[in-house]
């Protein structure tokens, strides 16, 4: 198999390449995926905790949100680094900080998650286009050499390597579009719950730190903390 993809010429080449850049991209993003992901398990129970201590004991709330933004410090994941820019701008009001959150999340968080998608999109478009290109030009090669036969025909030996390189090419550039493509739909299938769950985080988050307004949602009860950025219930939109 190898030597057919070698046998494709630059076509081959080429096809490897973008087998290889699709493979690093996709490895690329689970690992940005995983460190953009925060452990709500452990970090929202004791972060509510000190929001409610905050709320229940005025006199020292502003040492419970210090203690809150320690701990967002501590933590990775793009919903950690909400609620910490939600405490550092709690002072403002709640539309000030929820304006603040939705442009964060709309300028930074979600085009950093979605950061580079577009190109390995485009190399799972580009893998049977490569494919096509080498059918046509092996295609090409042997009516040449049917055209430049003269006598009793033409030996199939002679046409054995352009039509090889019009079937491997095309079979290699299938190859490595399926599954680039696949692959692109699972990570964009991540990328659509980071969304929710940011959305859902934020309006909790909000609703911590301003008790004394509506809730974002008529339960305002934390997500379960059994479940890692999937909260039991929707607490609504930011936006």
């Amino acid at each position: 198999m190898w030597d057919m993809l070698i046998g494709g010429g630059v076509m081959g080449l080429g096809l490897i390449g973008m087998g290889l850049m699709a493979l690093v991209l996709f490895v690329e993003r689970l690992i940005a995926f995983r460190r953009e992901s925060t452990d709500m398990e452990e970090f929202g129970p004791k972060f509510s905790e000190l929001m409610d201590s905050a709320s229940s004991d005025p006199a020292n709330a502003d040492r419970y949100q210090d203690e809150a933004k320690l701990l967002c410090e501590q933590h990775r994941g793009h919903i950690a680094e909400v609620y910490y820019l939600a405490i550092g701008h709690r002072t403002s009001g709640l539309a000030t900080v929820r304006n603040i959150l939705n442009k964060h999340i709309d300028h930074t968080v979600i085009p950093r998650l979605r950061a580079r998608m577009r190109f390995m999109g485009m190399l799972g478009k580009a893998a049977p286009m490569v494919g096509l290109l080498g059918t046509v030009y092996g295609m090409m090669g042997a009516f040449g050499t049917i055209a430049g036969v003269e006598g009793q025909g033409v030996d199939p030996k002679q046409l054995a390597g352009d039509i090889g390189l019009a079937l491997s090419t095309t079979f290699f550039g299938l190859l490595i579009a399926i599954p680039v493509m696949f692959g692109s739909g699972y990570l964009r299938s991540r990328i659509e719950q980071f969304e929710v769950d940011l959305e859902r985080y934020g309006d909790h988050c909000l609703d911590l730190l301003f008790p004394a307004h509506p809730p974002s949602s008529g339960n305002s009860r934390p997500p379960a903390a059994g479940q890692s950025q999937s909260p039991a219930s929707s607490t609504g939109n930011m936006s």
